[in-house]
């Protein structure tokens, strides 16, 4: 196994055990066994445990929120008719929400690694960087969803990412406390009516 592969292998492992014990639990010894790899092996791939939790931490992020951005790329054709805008800011939380129920635990141990970061200095900068570039994923949603409806934003996208991010943060923890759909749909309900009152038809 490459240096490379052992990497993605304990990123991913990590992933689970930050999952199912949370960021304190993942020890170095889980993160291994996880991964169906000897412990003696670890530090071929990383030097510490902190350097393990920082490439997750830089990892997260294209491997979850993204796929917001995918959904909203999804269809190309041009000659489609445009879908509204308010219709889409749904249909984009909505395919959130399904991509959170097929894998709660990965972006519940984002969410943990977040919390972690921030109150673990050798860490901050890590978690700050993983919200940063959440932001900067929704904000090229929101943009490019605004040109596809056709419309534009009254406020630049760089300060709509945010309010992205909380509602999305929102339905995670909602579904991983509770999992009540009925919730979860009039959070995502009244984000969409917020984020419209942003938009300005052309």
């Amino acid at each position: 196994m490459s240096v490379d592969e052992r990497r993605s292998a304990l990123i991913e492992a990590a992933f689970r055990v930050i999952a199912d014990h949370g960021v304190e639990g993942a020890t170095t010894r889980q993160i291994c066994a996880h991964a169906d790899m000897p412990l003696a092996s670890f530090h071929y791939a990383f030097e510490s445990r902190t350097a393990l939790l920082g490439a997750v931490m830089e990892t997260a992020v294209p491997n979850d929120l993204a796929d917001l951005l995918a959904s909203v790329l999804h269809e190309t054709d041009d000659d489609a008719p445009a879908i509204g805008m308010e219709e889409s800011i749904e249909q984009l939380f909505a395919a959130f929400y399904d991509h959170l129920k097929a894998d709660p635990g990965r972006l519940q141990a984002t969410i943990s690694l977040g919390i972690y970061g921030h109150n673990h200095p050798e860490l901050d900068t890590f978690g700050r960087r993983m919200y940063e570039r959440q932001f900067e994923v929704a904000s090229i949603v929101m943009r490019v969803a605004a040109e596809r409806a056709g419309v534009t934003w009254s406020e630049p996208v760089e300060n709509l990412g945010p309010i992205v991010i909380a509602a999305t943060n929102s339905i995670t923890l909602i579904y991983l406390s509770t999992a009540d759909d009925k919730a979860i749909r009039t959070v995502i309900g009244s984000a969409t009516r917020s984020l419209m009152t942003y938009v300005v038809s052309v």
